[in-house]
């Protein structure tokens, strides 16, 4: 994990392209080995209580909550990959960079704190969602734990859009009362001093998903802290930039 870069790289489901699919132990391996400094990676649970590393609520038309670890793994495998389990990841970061844990879901908040704590990571993650309470029952569980509250999902379901743009471009109450550590906007949100208000807190603020290098250089320009990438490549040559120019 690189100490130097003046804002952390995270990469959005490790580092995925035409012969790498996301949310694998590949993708996390490469990651690592293109000094990230952060993977970040989306949790659920099979129906047989395993956690898994998946993004998607189905697979192949079917509730992953509803299928058990072996049935999907049998299918990932047929068409070509591993489904990781969340200690697998776990021990693949310790040591080597952090991990970022999205809880896609409430209910998982204990069994995801007992994972992160049997593996010695507890100083190592943070565990993310949209759903306030399930930070707040991170919190219950284990207080040391950081966690970081993800805003801006709802700005693309238009029902939702103008009550959601307030709600999440105004968080400052909800991130008080969950004692949240980090605050993870969308890039649409950064407007009208959104980064300083979060400075005033004392938060930092991982932007998600940056990937073109000019908005890179914006966000990081509006004081972001880190960037939560599909491109960590391009992300650190952003970084080194600014880095040279401050000089």
């Amino acid at each position: 994990m690189n100490t130097e870069r003046d804002a952390l790289v995270i990469a959005h489901r490790g580092v995925t392209g035409v012969d790498m699919v996301e949310n694998t132990v590949k993708a996390f391996e490469r990651a690592v080995a293109l000094d990230a400094d952060f993977i970040e990676t989306d949790v659920r649970r099979t129906a047989d209580g395993y956690l898994i590393c998946f993004h998607d609520g189905k697979l192949d038309g079917s509730a992953v909550k509803k299928m058990n670890y072996a049935s999907l793994q049998q299918y990932a495998r047929m068409i070509g990959w591993e489904l990781p389990l969340l200690e697998e990841v776990l021990r693949l970061c310790k040591g080597n960079l952090r991990l970022d844990i999205e809880i896609k879901a409430k209910g998982l908040e204990k069994q995801v704190v007992e994972e992160v704590n049997a593996t010695g990571m507890s100083n190592e993650v943070l565990i993310t969602s949209f759903h306030d309470s399930v930070l707040r029952k991170i919190k219950l569980h284990d207080a040391a734990i950081k966690t970081g509250l993800l805003l801006g999902r709802r700005l693309f379901q238009q029902r939702f859009r103008l009550h959601a743009y307030i709600q999440d471009f105004y968080p400052e109450s909800r991130l008080k009362k969950i004692n949240a550590d980090a605050v993870c906007p969308h890039y649409h949100l950064l407007r009208l001093g959104f980064i300083k208000r979060m400075q005033r807190l004392n938060l930092p603020v991982y932007v998600w998903t940056v990937n073109d290098k000019r908005r890179m250089e914006k966000v990081l320009a509006k004081g972001a802290n880190g960037l939560i990438t599909d491109d960590i490549v391009e992300a650190m040559e952003v970084i080194k930039g600014r880095d040279r120019l401050s000089l």
